[in-house]
């Protein structure tokens, strides 16, 4: 076992993995733009918390929810490609 923590998108990735099977994962084109949109949305609303939070302890907190929502989101996307094939 390795000492590095993972990320909850490593152990979101790997859960999903296990749960569909790598051939199952193809994606469309519009899953595609929906997940980079998801992508892009997020990185605004970390930037807007960072502007607004700097220097707060709940900075960290929010950052880890936001995180949380859009792997959350991205995941949706890939259990709708589940159901598509």
């Amino acid at each position: 076992m390795s000492d590095r923590l993972k990320s909850s998108k490593e152990i979101a990735m790997e859960k999903l993995d296990r749960m569909v099977g790598e051939e199952t994962r193809t994606l469309t084109d519009h899953q595609k733009q929906r997940i980079a949109e998801i992508k892009r949305d997020y990185e605004a609303k970390v930037a807007e918390k960072k502007i607004m939070l700097a220097g707060c302890k709940e900075l960290v907190d929010e950052l880890q929810k936001l995180h949380q929502e859009r792997e959350r989101k991205i995941e949706a996307v890939y259990r709708e490609a589940q159901g598509n094939t």
